[in-house]
């Protein structure tokens, strides 16, 4: 699994493996450009400190999606299917389109740690 402390290089392309992203959806998520995040899996360029904040909270929640659902094949359905906690939103667009990534970020990981505790759907 990649490490998520910010003085390590994270391997993005794994990261984005895990959780069955596109570039594209990544760069979305990760709030960059996709050139960034073909930079970065390249090696060409190494995130910024925000950049690194993000993914180490990306990192988190594959963390969190791993536990939870155990393979990446789950991992990948449950984030692209509509969720009736998310007003019928899937969790990809309900981190897209929120105020901040951040806000997104977090918002999913709350729902995930829900699901752990057993009060969320």
């Amino acid at each position: 699994m990649v490490t998520s402390t910010l003085e390590k290089e994270k391997d993005i392309k794994e990261l984005r493996s895990t959780l069955g992203f596109t570039q594209r959806v990544f760069a979305q998520i990760s709030g960059v450009s996709e050139r960034n995040i073909i930079r970065w899996e390249t090696k060409t360029v190494r995130p910024n400190t925000q950049s690194r904040i993000v993914l180490d909270r990306i990192d988190e929640l594959c963390k969190i999606l791993l536990d939870v659902f155990g393979t990446q094949s789950k991992i990948s359905v449950w984030l692209n299917k509509p969720n009736k906690s998310l007003n019928g939103r899937t969790p990809v667009k309900q981190i897209i389109s929120s105020q901040s990534t951040e806000e997104g970020l977090e918002e999913i990981i709350d729902l995930l740690n829900g699901f752990k505790l057993g009060i969320a759907s």
